[in-house]
């Protein structure tokens, strides 16, 4: 198999997990009132893309992420909200990951954090008001909590991984020197 055929078999493998992820994640029903606060596990997806196949690709699994969810929640409004957060979070995650601050679950919980700022900064746009940052106290444990657990799954998986990238697979493997 080509190095090509290869990565156009993994984005479709990718875009088959955030499906999944999405749809599993529509299902769960939290016990927390407030818009925004949800588990992320599309995320998954992204950090994984991220660390295994670099920015390019984690880039579109997230732009794919966002289409998804939107599809699901059925609100335009929902688009901008999602985009605003995932784009935040997007570029907290790369330079987190090109600066090796720190290691994928950190990393998960830095980009967990963002999307909800970028979700509040969206809000404060629409709604012309800052009274929204009321929510913020609990949509920042949220963010710990959540990009916490996202961040282990990616990293245990990226662990269960060695087999596939040994054969050749991607040069953006999960590095020695990249902290779980």
């Amino acid at each position: 198999m080509t190095e090509r055929s290869l990565r156009i078999a993994r984005l479709a493998l990718f875009a088959a997990l955030t499906l999944v992820l999405c749809y599993v994640e529509s299902t769960i029903v939290l016990p927390v009132t407030i818009p925004g606060v949800k588990l992320g596990l599309a995320n998954v997806a992204v950090l994984i893309a991220l660390y295994l196949m670099g920015p390019r690709w984690a880039l579109g699994i997230m732009i794919l992420k966002v289409l998804v969810i939107s599809f699901f929640v059925g609100a335009p409004s929902m688009m901008l909200y999602s985009l605003a957060g995932s784009a935040l979070a997007f570029v907290g995650m790369l330079a987190a990951w090109k600066l090796n601050l720190f290691g994928i679950v950190a990393t998960s919980v830095l980009s967990a954090i963002l999307h909800n700022a970028g979700q509040l900064l969206m809000a404060m746009a629409l709604m012309h008001t800052a009274a929204i940052l009321i929510n913020l106290p609990v949509m920042l444990i949220a963010a710990c909590v959540m990009g916490t657990l996202t961040g282990s799954v990616a990293a245990g998986v990226l662990k269960a991984l060695p087999a596939i990238t040994q054969a050749g697979a991607s040069k953006h493997r999960f590095p020695a020197k990249r902290r779980a």
